[in-house]
C-alpha cells in the first residue's frame, strides 16, 4: 500500500510538472553569425513579437554610385534597428550592377555588407538601372514597393519608408493603431505645396507606414495613371501600367517621367526640384486617394521626441542621454573617423546587446579597409 501511494505521488508530480512545461512560453531569439571570418560569438537581438498578426516591414535604398560610402555602410546597423523595434527589413541597393565589379573597392563593400545583411536575415534587392539615375532612383523605389512580388511580401502586409542614415530608438513611435490603415510620422513638418492647380501637404517619406495593398492602388487609382491610359499606349506600358506591373526602371520611370517631365531626366542636385520628386509625388498621391476614399483613415502623427541629430555635441552622444531622443539622424562618410566611429558606439552598445555591438565594431574595421579615400582620424 505505500509503495503504491508513493508512486502515484511521483507520478503526479512528473505530470505536474510536464504541464507547467507545457505552459512556459520561450521568447524567439534572434540569432546572427557573423562572417566567418571572424571569431566573435554568435550576436543576439532580443525582439519583442507583436501581439496581432500584422507582418510589417521597413524598406529603405542606397545608391550603390553615390560618393558617400556610409549610405551603403550603414544598412546592416539600420536594419537591425528596425528589427529591435518589431519590424522585418527589406534593402534596395540601386545602381548598374552589370559594370560594378570594374570598381573592386564597391565590390568588396557590397560583399562584406551582403554578408551581414544575410547573418540578419534581411531581404535585400538589387535594383538594376543607369548610374546616372541610380540616387534618385534610391529615393522613388520606396514609393512604388506597392509593385513588389508577393513572394517576397503579400498585400495585407504593411510597408514604412524610412533612410538609411535614419535610425529609429522608440518603438511606440511606430505603432499601427486599431482601425486605422496607415499612418505618416512627423506628418507636419514640411509645410505645403501647390500643384495641378492643388495646394497638398508635403509628407515626409520617414516615415510613411501603409499595406502593400494601398502603396500600389495611389498608382492604380491616381489621375496620372488615368492620363497615360488615356495616351497613345504601346505594348510595353500597357503592362506597365497594369496591376501586375513590375517593380522596374521602366515602372518607375514611366509614372514619375509623366508627372515631372524633364526634371526626371536632369541631373539632380541636393536640395533642387527633382531632389524632391518623392516627396512631392507620395504626398499627392497620398492626399489624392485619400480625398476620393474618405472611408479610408491614416494618422497623423506629431513628431513627440527629439532627434539625436550629428550636430549636436558630444555630450548628447553618451548613453546617459540617449533615452531622451526618439531617432538618431547619423553622420555619413565622417564616420569613418575612427574618433566619430567611437562615439557612435556608445549607441550601439545602448540599442544592442555587446554581442551584435561588438560584430558591428568587426565590420567597420573590415568595411575601411575597402576606402579608398578614409578621413583622416583628428
Amino acid at each position: 500500500l505505500t509503495i503504491c501511494i508513493l508512486g502515484i505521488l511521483i507520478f503526479y508530480k512528473v505530470l505536474n510538472v510536464r504541464n507547467s512545461w507545457q505552459n512556459i512560453k520561450i521568447k524567439p531569439i534572434f540569432t546572427v553569425n557573423f562572417s566567418s571570418t571572424y571569431t566573435s560569438s554568435p550576436s543576439l537581438i532580443s525582439t519583442q513579437q507583436s501581439t496581432d498578426n500584422i507582418r510589417k516591414f521597413a524598406v529603405f535604398a542606397s545608391s550603390i554610385h553615390s560618393e558617400l560610402r556610409s549610405y551603403i555602410f550603414y544598412t546592416p546597423i539600420t536594419a537591425a534597428a528596425w528589427q529591435r523595434i518589431g519590424y522585418d527589413v527589406i534593402v534596395i541597393f540601386v545602381g548598374d550592377f552589370t559594370t560594378n565589379n570594374n570598381d573592386r573597392s564597391l565590390s568588396k563593400q557590397l560583399n562584406i555588407t551582403r554578408t551581414l545583411l544575410k547573418r540578419l536575415d534581411v531581404h535585400v534587392i538589387d535594383f538594376q538601372c543607369n548610374s546616372s539615375y541610380s540616387i534618385k532612383i534610391s529615393q522613388l523605389v520606396r514609393i512604388f514597393t506597392g509593385f513588389l512580388s508577393d513572394s517576397i511580401i503579400k498585400d495585407t502586409d504593411y510597408i514604412i519608408t524610412t533612410d538609411s542614415d535614419i535610425i529609429p530608438m522608440r518603438k511606440d513611435d511606430y505603432i499601427l493603431k486599431n482601425n486605422r490603415d496607415g499612418f505618416i510620422y512627423n506628418a507636419f513638418c514640411c509645410g505645403t505645396f501647390t500643384r495641378r492647380g492643388k495646394v497638398y501637404k508635403m509628407y515626409p517619406m520617414s516615415h510613411i507606414y501603409l499595406s502593400k495593398q494601398l502603396w500600389r492602388n495611389l498608382f492604380l487609382e491616381s489621375i496620372q495613371r488615368k492620363e497615360l491610359l488615356n495616351s497613345n499606349l504601346s505594348s510595353l506600358n500597357t503592362i506597365l501600367l497594369s496591376d501586375n506591373a513590375p517593380f522596374s526602371f521602366d515602372t518607375i520611370s514611366l509614372y514619375t517621367r509623366h508627372e515631372f517631365g524633364q526634371i526626371y531626366d536632369s541631373n539632380m542636385k541636393k536640395g533642387d526640384s527633382a531632389w524632391y520628386m518623392d516627396q512631392v509625388y507620395s504626398s499627392m498621391l497620398l492626399d489624392d486617394y485619400c480625398e476620393k476614399h474618405p472611408n479610408i483613415i491614416i494618422d497623423k502623427f506629431h513628431k513627440t521626441s527629439m532627434r539625436l541629430d550629428p550636430d549636436l555635441s558630444q555630450q548628447f552622444w553618451q548613453p546617459q542621454s540617449f533615452k531622451r531622443f526618439g531617432d538618431a539622424h547619423i553622420i555619413h562618410d565622417e564616420i569613418f573617423d575612427s574618433h566619430r566611429w567611437a562615439s557612435f558606439k556608445n549607441l550601439l552598445f545602448y540599442m544592442f546587446n555587446s554581442s551584435l555591438a561588438n560584430d558591428f565594431d568587426l565590420y567597420y574595421k573590415e568595411f575601411i579597409l575597402t576606402l579608398r579615400n578614409k578621413p583622416e582620424d583628428h
